[in-house]
């Protein structure tokens, strides 16, 4: 009996500290004085919780909702990426293109015409984070096999020549990027500076000490002004899923410009 006595008077001594530790109040008779065990009575009795439904991991149905809620498809994207391809390398009047700047009717002005429209184009996807980065990755790989075709066309060269030249201007293309890049986040004099080196200089390379004509490149660089402020409104839809681009005329770029 004085063991008991003893046992319960510690019990309720230590009912402050217990319910700091466990969080909930204490039954005095909850106490086994044989094995001193303690049950603990919570303040509220939680209801069950509610197990969300899940399809199977390999269900058919998990299956079918992926590919109807997963956005827009790899293949769609891709299969854009080409359309908009021949928009840059057919579309524009590549004609206009070699009697206002005074090019030669070669396939490397059609390749620096061609790389300026897939430049200007692939900026505007990449605001469209990784559905326009594959856009612009299927754009690109047209581009090659695009030029592939065209190279085949125009020479009956070795195979292997043609892949070296090709190689090239794929390394010329990189540099390109670059060049544009750091000229568009520039002002005007920036962006013809980077024109001028890649545009220009190019198309005559084996011509040395040119003199840059002022009024073509001033021209250029607003044709390159207007193209991006319409492509900047042109909604993510007429890109992804219903290729449609109206490129800004030559003749009206400058007054576009000038009028802003």
């Amino acid at each position: 009996r004085l063991l008991n006595r003893e046992l319960r008077t510690k019990a309720y001594e230590s009912k402050p500290l217990l319910q700091k530790v466990i969080g909930a109040p204490v039954s005095y008779h909850g106490i086994h004085t044989s094995s001193l065990l303690y049950c603990k009575v919570p303040s509220e009795i939680k209801p069950p919780e509610k197990k969300q439904v899940e399809l199977a991991d390999d269900s058919f149905m998990k299956r079918l909702y992926k590919k109807v809620f997963s956005g827009v498809p790899k293949s769609k994207l891709k299969a854009t990426g080409y359309i908009l391809l021949t928009y840059c390398s057919q579309q524009q009047s590549l004609e206009h293109f070699f009697k206002t700047f005074d090019m030669p009717d070669t396939f490397y002005s059609w390749f620096l015409v061609t790389e300026l429209h897939v430049w200007m184009l692939s900026c505007r996807l990449m605001h469209e984070e990784e559905y326009g980065r594959i856009t612009r990755n299927s754009m690109v790989e047209a581009l090659w096999k695009d030029c592939e075709m065209r190279a085949k066309s125009l020479a009956d060269i070795p195979s292997s020549l043609r892949s070296k030249q090709i190689l090239s201007l794929s390394e010329e293309f990189q540099a390109a990027l670059f060049i544009y890049d750091e000229g568009i986040l520039g002002g005007d004099k920036e962006l013809a500076n980077a024109l001028w080196r890649r545009f220009f200089l190019c198309m005559r390379e084996q011509e040395e000490n040119q003199v840059p004509d002022m009024e073509k490149v001033a021209l250029l660089v607003n044709y390159v002004r207007a193209t991006m402020k319409m492509l900047d409104n042109t909604d993510a839809a007429s890109l992804l899923i219903r290729p449609s681009i109206q490129w800004v005329p030559l003749e009206t770029s400058f007054h576009a410009i000038a009028n802003e």
